[in-house]
């Protein structure tokens, strides 16, 4: 699914501070030239770039009930859009295909909470923007007793095929099991996030370990009610846009995009509107930059 974006959710919300929760951008950090001076000429030409996402993933994107693509991400793509001067071609596929995809040249950039990991390094290059949180849902019927990860062991859990949350069922928590001296879990994997849910609310699985910034999003739109479970022991990590290697030049340039965005206030008013604040970046953003503070 091709979705073409020209702004129709364009980002600048409120005028809030350029200084966000903390976000401290140097005088100096700032390159001579804007965003759109730094972007290669072929994009200047085009006046497209490719992105690939997976519009299935509330509140970072998801088609809404008029069919139109909205979520957060999708205001900050817009915006940094905005900044290069060039609209974003918005394509939807699963998950897995995406960072294969610009690995190939097929799309130029894939957006949809990927973490930065050394693991999909080896193939694509991130500009960081935000951190990926993770939590535990069950049903709230069978929540009695569980408080915390080690109260799922021995259960089976969903995550989403070719997401990190998938090997944090499997290793992360699994190991913590057994060190505590229980069972390890077991995970099943599903091709969209949607499937993950619907593998919960029909009892297929006993929970679903995606992120905690959807729990809003979840916990308003279950056929069931649900309960979210704290998973501290897993870490906040960085997530990026992915961009191929060879095409540093359109990194820097969105990487100098998403400091505008962030300068005037912008990024502050995206995640503010869409109640994802805990995922801010609050300080300088960067390229590849997985080992960044999570203040």
């Amino acid at each position: 699914m091709t979705i073409k974006k020209h702004g129709a959710r364009r980002a600048c919300l409120t005028g809030t501070s350029a200084l966000a929760l903390g976000l401290m951008i140097s005088a100096g950090s700032a390159t001579a030239e804007g965003a759109a001076d730094l972007l290669p000429q072929e994009y200047r030409d085009a006046g497209v770039i490719q992105l690939v996402t997976d519009a299935q993933y509330p509140p970072f994107q998801y088609i809404n009930d008029e069919g139109e693509m909205v979520g957060f991400e999708v205001d900050l793509w817009d915006a940094i859009a905005e900044r290069l001067g060039v609209e974003m071609e918005v394509t939807s596929v699963s998950f897995d295909s995406m960072i294969p995809g610009v690995q190939s040249g097929r799309w130029d950039i894939a957006m949809e909470g990927i973490t930065d990991n050394p693991v999909r390094r080896e193939v694509v290059s991130f500009v960081n923007y935000g951190y990926t949180t993770s939590s535990a849902y069950v049903l709230e019927e069978n929540s009695k007793g569980i408080e915390d990860h080690l109260d799922l062991c021995g259960m089976n859990g969903a995550a989403q095929s070719g997401t990190e949350w998938v090997d944090m069922i499997a290793e992360t928590l699994s190991d913590a099991c057994v060190t505590d001296g229980q069972e390890p879990m077991t995970v099943s994997e599903y091709g969209t996030g949607n499937d993950v849910l619907l593998s919960l609310y029909s009892g297929r699985t006993d929970f679903v370990l995606t992120s905690a910034a959807s729990a809003r999003e979840i916990m308003n739109n279950a056929p069931r009610p649900v309960s979210v479970v704290a998973v501290d022991i897993l870490p906040r990590q960085p997530s990026g846009i992915a961009f191929r290697p060879d095409e540093m030049d359109l990194g820097e340039a969105i990487l100098e995009a998403l400091r505008e965005v962030m300068a005037d206030g912008t990024y502050e008013a995206i995640y503010t509107e869409w109640d994802v604040t805990p995922m801010m970046m609050t300080h300088e953003p960067g390229i590849n930059s997985a080992t960044i503070p999570s203040n």
